[in-house]
């Protein structure tokens, strides 16, 4: 309990454990540097904690040390610099070190200086929620459930943007396999045409074989006529031989003209049918000739074409005419140029493009699994928050509503939006003499009952405060002597019901004075505080002297 007349310097002490701390804004000063004695560039302030083992565990086990000191500096300049046990640290390594063991300056549960209840009043109801759960240690609820929504969002933008990638690189399949089934078709069909090829070459080569088939069937024709026309020969001149010899015969034996003129038409006759017997063959041996020279060059297209043939391919046995095949050529020749010309390298595109879009697949497939479970992790930690608050409130209310009884009044706390932590908030109602209790804001209640709202919602969380210490400056102004009594009471029971909490309670007014209170009085001696522990039972500061 800290005591004194106003101006005496009792809130300094207060203010300096809190800029030790690492609070950067001040009532009394809008900057560090002005808190820095006049006539000199630079301060020191430094806050000693108990850190003996406590159970057998310190209460700050990553330093090894019963005590564990906090020093900062600071400089005309604004600059500024910490040191835990003689060893330098950033802001940010002390606001951590602080927060393990539930420290935070800037929170006015935690600390609350002067005119501070008006702060806490006129606070946004979101500000305010977000101020007891920091003080009762569950802040990291609502950063990890952040954490976790910042997560999620991450997923959710990288899914969007592999979304994005799987489309392209579905285009990039579905044009490559396109390119790959025209490469797939035009090579099917050039080896169609191929074949078609090697086929009419040797169907040319058929073509030429069975034509000279057919020259040496009709040279076999004419051979075999040849041979009846040289028996035909043969037989026409007998005759006539014979013939000639009877007519020789008769002449010289003096046969009669008659018969002689019979022998004489038949050698007519029988010369006459060796003449067109003799006429025929020639015919026929002109024929053959021809025939015979139409063979040769026959072999010899014969033997170009099979030459040509083989060297596109083995003979191919076809029924099929040359033009049949032609036609066939043409018309699968003219597929291939409807194809255009496909990419040669379309199979290995399209093989890398399908490896992608797979890839690409399994990967979209596993963010859009951990972004479910990373929303079901969302979903459950808001359902845990939201708990955590409500019980915390529920566990509040009803002390709250205790103490508000004491000093004649009635209260209650609701929650309002827990389904969005950023809307989320808590809205304290209050009212006295039998009022219908009101939202506590700057405008419905007087200062006196700001006052008493605050200080039994303070005093109602206090046992779920995780700070080692809390502390109040001056929250008596606007009281009545008999509300202040009552507040410093309650103030003082939870004090001595929880010794592992120390408490500093600044007053410039009358305090019981209790054997387990540290009561220091601080007076203005020539211009300087000066402080005094005293051993009377009760302790009235200078004010009030003047005034009794």
């Amino acid at each position: 309990m800290i005591v004194g007349p106003n101006g005496a310097g009792k809130s300094s002490i207060l203010l300096a454990i809190s800029v030790a701390l690492g609070q950067t804004y001040t009532e009394r000063g809008q900057r560090l540097a002005d808190l820095i004695r006049r006539g000199y560039e630079s301060a020191r302030v430094a806050v000693v904690f108990d850190n003996r083992p406590v159970d057998g565990v310190r209460p700050i086990p990553s330093i090894n040390s019963d005590t564990v000191t906090i020093t900062r500096f600071l400089k005309k300049t604004g600059e500024y610099w910490h040191y835990v046990n003689n060893r330098f640290k950033t802001k940010a390594e002390v606001g951590n070190l602080l927060s393990r063991i539930g420290i935070n300056p800037d929170n006015v549960l935690i600390i609350m200086h002067q005119n501070m209840i008006e702060q806490f009043v006129s606070r946004d109801s979101r500000e305010k929620l977000a101020l007891i759960e920091e003080a009762v240690g569950a802040a990291g609820l609502r950063e990890r459930i952040r954490d976790t929504e910042a997560k999620l969002s991450a997923l959710l933008a990288e899914e969007a943007v592999l979304r994005k990638t799987l489309d392209e690189a579905r285009s990039a399949v579905e044009f490559w396999r396109e390119e790959y089934e025209k490469l797939t078709i035009l090579r099917r069909l050039e080896e169609r045409r191929k074949l078609l090829e090697l086929e009419y070459l040797w169907s040319l080569v058929r073509e030429a074989e069975k034509s000279r088939e057919r020259l040496e069937e009709k040279i076999e024709s004419i051979r075999r006529e040849t041979e009846s026309l040289e028996a035909k020969i043969t037989e026409a001149r007998n005759t006539v031989s014979t013939y000639y010899q009877s007519l020789v015969k008769g002449l010289r034996e003096g046969w009669s003209e008659r018969v002689l003129m019979e022998t004489v038409d038949g050698i007519v006759a029988a010369a006459e049918s060796l003449g067109r017997f003799l006429e025929r063959r020639e015919i026929r041996e002109d024929e053959l000739r021809q025939l015979r020279y139409e063979v040769t060059a026959l072999d010899k297209e014969i033997i170009r074409r099979r030459g040509e043939a083989e060297a596109k391919g083995p003979r191919t046995d076809t029924g099929r005419k040359p033009a049949e095949v032609s036609e066939e050529i043409k018309a699968v020749g003219l597929q291939i140029a409807a194809l255009g010309t496909p990419n040669p390298q379309a199979e290995e595109m399209y093989l890398i493009a399908e490896s992608k879009y797979r890839e690409a697949e399994l990967k979209a497939q596993q963010l859009s699994e951990n972004a479910k479970k990373t929303m079901a992790e969302v979903e459950y930690r808001k359902q845990k928050w939201a708990e955590f608050v409500r019980e915390l409130v529920n566990s509040v209310e009803p002390e709250y509503q205790h103490i508000l009884s004491l000093v004649g009044g009635a209260g209650k706390i609701e929650l309002r939006n827990l389904h969005d932590i950023d809307k989320a908030s808590i809205e304290i109602y209050v009212g006295f003499r039998g009022v219908e209790p009101t939202l506590l804001d700057t405008h419905t209640q007087s200062g006196g009952e700001r006052i008493v709202a605050t200080m039994a919602f303070l005093l109602a969380v206090q046992k779920h405060i995780k700070s080692p210490f809390r502390a109040v400056d001056e929250f008596d102004v606007h009281l009545d002597p008999l509300n202040r009594e009552r507040i410093i009471h309650i103030l003082t029971s939870s004090a001595k019901n929880d010794p592992n909490t120390q408490y500093i309670v600044i007053t410039p007014g009358r305090v019981p004075f209790t054997e387990e209170m540290n009561v220091i009085i601080v007076q203005s001696v020539k211009g300087k505080s000066a402080v005094l522990v005293p051993a009377q039972t009760e302790v009235v500061s200078g004010d009030e002297r003047q005034g009794g």
